[in-house]
């Protein structure tokens, strides 16, 4: 606003000093003598004034109110030594109606316009009304005419200009959410690597315990049988470790790499790799095979909750990989057990329309409010005494980062209806995943 006020100021500091030169060169034509110089130096003088005082932020809406006022009176004057309605100077009238739109305030467009006719009808009274008013009639509807179309074009620009600001708003607000949630993942991922550091330290304790008592065991029975499981365990943690560390080489020597977790890959050099750009997704025959393992988690540990699982016939190749599949069906499943603290019934079922696999897990826990609809997916938020606030979070993570997306509702009488939606690959994708697999 400030900027365009300055630009106001500036070009009605050039109208009047063409305006003033203009009455000079043509003094003599227009019988005025010097009259109009005094009026087009008041006129300046106080539009500098309006200019020097408005740098003051107590000041400066009753200088930017002022001006328009200034340049109206300052014309108008002009006007009315000059000949009235016959002057060469109406067009300054009109200036300022162009300029009152500069303020992208309608009402100010408006009340130029207003005081731009009442000032041309005030000095053509003052030097009196002639018998033939049309001329006065016709310079007055031209500039109500131009006042019309100054606020419907400022009107249009006033739109476009709150539509790309209500756009910014958005796209910072999205960005906002973004870089929180990175920030989250990267704090996760740093106490994740902490982690798996501190077992890999003690991966490498273990094997040395075991190789300690392996000499004092016989090689058949009870005692070897569990050496052997210590083995296994062992095993499992180094993987785990190794996975999350983005290492390829075992502790003690090269090991070969799997799909691992959800979220990041063992890659080229080292380095950790988003499954979408290193993994392939999973085929129509594995979509049931992980919602098998999934179901097969889920009931082991909580066997008190009984699942009607309804899919669909038809089992089309997704984007997701098998395991990421899996992982992310198991934290909506335990979601919903958790909901309804272990006991009760609870759905699974698959759809498949408009290009995705819906997979809705239905749950007849307390259900959701409508605040908690949106903000149950952010880090940390939790609606359960023991929940961390991370899982569902990272299962749209998961998601997202396969094309999907995870929404969430209230059930029609109680309960929570969460739905993972997947896009489906057609029998091009299967055809190259197998061209891939083969030797």
């Amino acid at each position: 606003m400030g900027r365009a006020f300055d630009r106001v100021l500036l070009a009605r500091h050039f109208a009047l000093s063409v305006g003033a030169i203009a009455a000079y060169l043509f003094r003599a034509e227009l019988a005025i003598g010097y009259v109009a110089l005094w009026v087009v130096g008041i006129s300046a003088t106080l539009n500098f004034l309006a200019y020097a005082f408005g740098a003051r932020p107590s000041m400066t809406r009753i200088c930017m109110a002022a001006s328009p006022v200034i340049g109206v009176g300052g014309w108008t004057l002009l006007v009315a030594v000059t000949g009235g309605i016959a002057s060469p100077f109406i067009p300054g009238l009109w200036l300022e109606i162009m300029l009152s739109a500069m303020s992208l305030n309608l009402a100010s467009v408006f009340f130029v316009t207003l005081g731009s006719v009442t000032g041309l009808w005030w000095q053509q009274a003052w030097l009196g009304l002639p018998s033939e008013l049309q001329p006065i009639v016709l310079q007055s509807g031209f500039m109500v005419g131009m006042g019309l179309a100054t606020i419907l074009v400022t009107r249009r620009w006033i739109q476009r200009q709150s539509s790309m600001l209500d756009e910014n708003d958005a796209r910072v607000g999205a960005l906002t959410r973004e870089l929180e949630e990175e920030r989250t993942v990267a704090a996760l991922g740093e106490n994740v690597a902490r982690l798996a550091h501190g077992i890999k330290n003690g991966v490498h304790s273990l094997r040395g315990f075991g190789r300690l008592i392996e000499g004092e065991l016989p090689a058949e029975g009870p005692g070897a049988s569990a050496l052997a499981g210590l083995r296994s365990a062992i095993d499992d943690l180094e993987g785990l470790a190794r996975t999350h560390l983005g290492s390829e080489t075992d502790v003690n020597g090269p090991l070969a790499t799997g799909e691992g977790s959800g979220l990041a890959q063992p890659g080229e050099g080292g380095g950790a790799a988003p499954l979408s750009r290193k993994n392939r997704g999973a085929s129509g025959v594995e979509v049931p095979q992980a919602i098998e393992q999934a179901l097969a988690e889920i009931i082991r540990s909580h066997s008190g909750v009984a699942w009607d699982v309804e899919l669909e016939g038809t089992h089309p190749a997704v984007t997701i990989p098998r395991d990421s599949l899996s992982e992310t069906l198991v934290i909506l499943l335990r979601n919903a057990v958790e909901a309804m603290e272990g006991q009760g019934r609870a759905v699974l079922e698959t759809i498949v329309s408009e290009g995705f696999l819906r997979i809705r897990v239905v749950d007849q826990g307390p259900g959701l409010e409508a605040s908690q609809l949106e903000s149950i997916f952010k880090p940390g938020f939790t609606t359960k005494p023991t929940g961390s606030g991370y899982g569902l979070f990272l299962a749209r993570r998961i998601a997202e980062e396969h094309g999907g997306s995870i929404t969430a509702r209230a059930g029609v009488e109680k309960g929570a209806v969460f739905e993972l939606r997947l896009p489906v690959v057609g029998a091009a994708f299967e055809a190259s995943s197998q061209e891939g697999e083969a030797p």
